[in-house]
């Protein structure tokens, strides 16, 4: 296993960091982090970073109806502005999505292409971005109506992380008395993020820390992977139908679906499902290693999907962080926040925890 990070004060090489015969699987996390992306940094480490930042924020921008901010301000030329803008609901969610399909173009313009993609949850819109599928901006129109979706249609529910396999997820469910509580995500072999209405959440988190099992809230103020979000998948799934779906690129493995997409996959379809049916990262990052990825990459903020790289595949070799957090006391922490696992202490979606962690569990550093 082995690990590199970017040099963010510096100029560097990706491409230089490869075997020859490398084949990179780029990491898609969710959006709408608790920190800032630090497009600046990336941009600082070459001409063409930079210009395929401006560019994909430029496209992002096309997608947004008026009244939203300048994502090229706020995240690459004027970021001190981002702390009043993301007060804005869906602002962070965007920021995360651009963020992401910056760092792929960026990789890209220096050298490092992708060999597969991998999107955990919301992630998806970015990694079928990457692979060609839909266009920039049409992502962005994307993500948009997916924040005011589950907003809207999983108020009153949340999510919690349990430092458990998902057995042991199951088993405090079960202690609890609260079958409405369900597995949403299994994002490493011993960390998993369970989903349900506030007052059963609430019973799970209790009945995990009465058995000694790490648990935290976590800061996302709705249901999602949640069968109870039938219907909010369908109404979704009505709005993007109308963006046009491509031939893909590169193959695109999906930690819902348990396989690669194809193209005559329904792929508007295949996002859709996200809202509703549970993620199972392990096992698709394996499945990516198995088919010839020798390389995990990070294309977004942190190192959340790497670490969850490194954790479900023995040998996993990671490398190009290449986005770091700017210091969190810069930034608001945004309350409407996807669930975008990562690896560390714990594992976490990007949105932090409710209150104070569990002995233990922190979210990922990143965020």
């Amino acid at each position: 296993m082995s690990h590199s990070s970017f040099h963010p004060d510096g100029p560097f090489d990706p491409a230089g960091e490869l075997k020859p015969d490398d084949v990179c699987a780029f990491l898609f996390a969710g959006t709408g982090s608790a920190g800032v992306p630090d497009l600046p940094s990336l941009a600082r480490s070459g001409p063409a970073a930079a210009r395929a930042a401006a560019d994909v924020l430029d496209a992002v921008q096309e997608g947004l109806p008026d009244g939203w901010p300048s994502l090229r301000a706020i995240l690459l030329e004027d970021p001190a502005g981002y702390r009043a803008a993301a007060r804005a609901p869906g602002v962070a969610q965007l920021a995360g999505y651009a963020s992401s399909v910056a760092v792929d173009r960026a990789l890209r313009a220096m050298g490092v292409q992708p060999g597969f993609a991998v999107g955990q949850s919301f992630g998806e819109i970015a990694a079928m971005v990457c692979a060609g599928v839909f266009a920039i901006a049409d992502g962005a129109r994307m993500a948009v109506s997916l924040v005011d979706v589950l907003a809207r249609r999983g108020a009153g529910g949340g999510m919690a992380l349990l430092e458990a396999g998902e057995d042991g997820a199951r088993a405090c469910i079960g202690a609890a008395g609260a079958p409405e509580v369900v597995v949403a995500c299994l994002n490493a072999p011993s960390v998993t993020v369970v989903s349900g209405p506030d007052a059963p959440l609430e019973a799970v988190l209790a009945a995990a820390r009465d058995t000694g099992v790490r648990a935290v809230r976590l800061a996302v103020p709705y249901l999602s992977h949640h069968p109870a979000m039938a219907g909010a998948d369908d109404e979704w799934y009505s709005v993007i139908r109308a963006f046009p779906q491509r031939p893909l690129e590169l193959p695109v493995h999906s930690p819902v679906r348990g396989r690669a997409y194809r193209d005559d996959d329904d792929l508007h379809r295949a996002l859709a499902d996200c809202i509703v049916k549970p993620v199972r990262l392990p096992e698709t990052l394996r499945a990516v290693h198995a088919a010839g990825a020798t390389v995990f990459a990070e294309a977004g903020s942190g190192n959340a999907l790497c670490q969850c790289a490194r954790l479900s595949v023995p040998d996993a070799h990671t490398f190009l962080v290449p986005l770091r957090d700017r210091p969190r006391q810069d930034v608001p922490r945004p309350r409407t926040t996807e669930t975008a696992p990562g690896a560390a202490e714990a594992i976490g979606p990007d949105g932090p925890p409710v209150g104070k962690s569990a002995p233990g569990i922190t979210p990922d550093p990143q965020a």
